[in-house]
């Protein structure tokens, strides 16, 4: 292949990934988990975060690190007719 026929090769945009990353929120859960030390749930961190974030928006971004792999799932329980997802640092 003729490298002065093509074109040079894209840098990787790394200020998209670190958006993604290292939001806010996330940065607090990992805090929170770390300190803690327990699975959690979104309703957790919403007491324990004094209600500044909402629980929509923790489970959000819980299953982000979940996908991510930071976080891992640890079980499921219902309550009031719902599941609460619970979540640990993976090791």
């Amino acid at each position: 292949m003729d490298q002065t026929a093509s074109s040079p090769p894209t840098a990787f945009n790394w200020e998209s990934l670190v958006s993604l990353l290292i939001h806010p929120v996330k940065v607090e859960i990992i805090e929170a988990m770390t300190w803690i030390s327990l699975p959690l749930s979104a309703t957790d961190l919403d007491r324990i975060l004094r209600g500044k974030v909402g629980v929509s928006l923790l489970s959000y971004h819980l299953r982000k690190l979940a996908e991510l792999g930071v976080l891992e799932r640890d079980r499921q329980e219902k309550v009031r007719g719902a599941l609460q997802t619970y979540y640990a640092l993976t090791s």
